[in-house]
């Protein structure tokens, strides 16, 4: 199972560390100094680095210890029993064999595991196997040594640890499992995070389960939600429901999921998360439990839980290392019950800088000039989930400032922040976009953003306040930015009025982006070129090149990490208004801009193909989708 180091510094770094205080005796875990020397032998770390490290160990731990369990006081922190590696990392110093990166639990795991000439494991939470790990090992056991069961090889069983010379462990697990195991390294960080979230979740859900029979809710009412970490979770609690919700939306919020489905089925549930634009699926849920966790959701969301055949919408507002996260709630009644989900809308997406939403430099350049001027009308078009929300956020980041009276109306508002004024939609009450948007005309506006322009009464609002001398920012469902011009004239605007107070259109489309520390080189292929309609010579068919990712383990094997944005910018110059006065149509609104410089959503994305950005894929999803 364990072949030898054919490195010779590697095989005396692990003779180093597997060596016993005495032969014959069972060797202990590997202690801290032991650590620091192997990696000095492996390359990793300086003498003078090591010397750093040792004497910071009492500060460095107590920095892992806040950071684990965020009190130095606390019962957690006294049951947390911190790893070598751990302090280590927390030193951040910087990894010779990864530039611009610090070695870090993964690079430590990597460097332990060749070693002691065994494989390296990157936990992946998703393809973990929830029934193998709650099966195998209790709770307490897991946790206190670190160790996960990953999955079945050709070996045995497949045993993550994070300390490969601890012959300790070894011994008790010889004695403890009746079939053959191997052993794989990991970063306990990861394994820790698995195993919280896997056993938690799980205890709660059969607790639940056996605690509610066919049927039963909990929860209480609570406008603000405080989540509680996995480690105080962890701790023992008489609330399953509450407890599972909460490890449901930690471990969303860890896999930077943007919305979680909770789908009834026939004989169960499942729940799922989208995570960069792709659907997984999580766990699945007895109807019972998945009845009681939708209860305590649209309790959290303050929403009617006696109400289950009439949609619904809620809202939750949360704290997700220090910063507030607000989720939307949506419910509504399927075939097997009731179907919520939750979009999370995190404040360090929705507010990202202008320069981290894709523009190249010309496009950040033009929306620069439009967004800056003293008044007009700069419209965002899409299909739903393009990224217009982000975009007009973080335009409004960009505006907002003590000197700026910065209004909105929005339905629903996506996420409070209170450097804007913000105005709700209620119908019920009579307050539309229109009749919001005339009030707001009356409050001093500087800066105006109307959610959506769906009718025509919105539409003449939204441009008489531009003519009025007000930057005004709004959203309209069309494919492309020169079909934005033409819905707003088949809404009634007067063509005169249009061509006089509009800026500019930016259509847009959201692309996967390529993982940067799996990134490599390649070519496209002649059916590739072709499919893209590439307009090459012969002789340059098959040297196009392009880059990919091979897939690893920070991007789950995908070659995919984030998402990133494509624009067509619609420049509203002499020209364009001439076309829109003349009644010219979306084609020939979009030949003319294409004349005088604007590139194609589909333009665009091979544009960032050549740029090493996103991957061919992701490219030709996007170019047929904007045919």
């Amino acid at each position: 199972m364990e072949n030898p180091p054919s490195d010779p510094a590697r095989q005396d770094a692990a003779q180093a560390a597997a060596a016993s205080p005495q032969d014959g005796e069972m060797r202990p875990a590997l202690s801290l100094s032991e650590l620091l020397d192997l990696l000095v032998r492996s390359g990793r770390l300086g003498p003078d680095q090591k010397g750093e490290i040792a004497s910071r160990e009492t500060t460095l731990k107590s920095q892992v210890l806040k950071d684990r369990v965020g009190s130095l006081r606390s019962q957690a922190a006294a049951r947390y029993d911190v790893a070598p590696a751990e302090i280590v990392a927390s030193a951040r110093v910087p990894d010779p064999e990864r530039p611009g990166r610090s070695i870090d639990e993964d690079a430590i795991a990597e460097c332990l595991a060749q070693a002691a000439g065994l494989e390296y494991a990157k936990v992946d939470p998703l393809r973990i196997d929830n029934e193998l790990v709650t099966k195998t090992f209790s709770r307490p056991f897991a946790r206190r040594h670190a160790v996960l069961p990953v999955g079945v090889g050709e070996g045995g069983l497949r045993l993550a640890v994070t300390d490969p010379f601890d012959a300790a462990l070894r011994h008790t697990l010889e004695d403890l499992l009746p079939q053959r195991f191997e052993m794989v390294v990991a970063a306990k960080r990861d394994l820790i995070e698995v195993i919280d979230r896997v056993y938690g979740f799980r205890s709660s859900v059969s607790a639940a389960s056996e605690s509610l029979g066919p049927g039963g809710t909990s929860g209480a009412m609570a406008p603000f939600v405080e989540l509680r970490s996995n480690e105080e979770l962890s701790g023992g609690n008489d609330e399953h429901i509450v407890a599972a919700v909460d490890y449901l939306l930690n471990y969303a919020f860890d896999q930077r999921a943007s919305d979680i489905h909770l789908e009834p089925r026939n004989e169960d549930a499942v729940i799922r998360f989208r995570i960069d634009g792709i659907l997984h699926d999580i766990e699945n849920l007895p109807h019972s439990v998945h009845a009681a966790v939708t209860s305590r959701i649209k309790v959290l969301a303050q929403m009617d839980i006696a109400e289950r055949r009439r949609p619904q919408d809620g809202r939750i507002k949360t704290f997700r290392a220090e910063r507030e996260v607000e989720l939307r709630v949506s419910s509504l009644m399927t075939a097997f019950g009731e179907k919520i989900v939750i979009r999370v809308f995190d404040p360090s997406v929705l507010l990202t800088e202008l320069e981290h939403l894709g523009f190249g430099p010309s496009e950040r350049e033009r929306y620069e000039q439009w967004i800056t001027a003293p008044s007009g009308l700069v419209l965002v078009t899409g299909p739903t989930g393009s990224g217009k929300t982000t975009t007009l956020y973080s335009t409004l980041r960009y505006l907002s400032g003590s000197e700026i009276n910065l209004m909105t109306v929005e339905d629903p508002i996506e996420m409070v922040d209170p450097r804007f004024c913000q105005v709700q939609v209620q119908k019920q009450v009579d307050v539309t976009f229109a009749s919001a948007l005339r009030a707001i005309l009356r409050q001093d506006p500087d800066v105006i953003m109307v959610g959506e322009i769906r009718d025509v009464e919105t539409a003449n609002m939204a441009v008489q306040a531009a003519l009025t001398g007000h930057l005004v920012f709004s959203t309209v469902h069309t494919r492309d930015a020169a079909g934005a011009v033409t819905r707003l004239v088949e809404l009634g605007v007067e063509r005169f009025l249009l061509s006089s107070v509009l800026r500019g259109v930016v259509a847009q489309r959201l692309v996967r982006c390529i993982c940067p520390h799996c990134a490599v080189e390649g070519f496209l292929s002649a059916a590739q070129v072709d499919a893209l309609r590439l307009k090459v010579s012969l002789e340059r068919r098959d040297r196009l090149r392009v880059r990919y990712g091979e897939g690893c383990a920070d991007c789950r094997h995908t070659g995919l990490y984030g998402r990133t944005g494509v624009f067509e910018m619609l420049d509203v110059g002499r020209r364009i208004r001439g076309l829109i006065n003349e009644g010219a149509g979306a084609d020939g609104i979009a030949q003319a801009a294409r004349i005088e410089g604007m590139e194609s959503l589909r333009d665009a994305a091979i544009r960032k193909l050549a740029e090493g950005s996103t991957p061919y894929e992701e490219v030709a999803r996007l170019a047929a989708d904007a045919t």
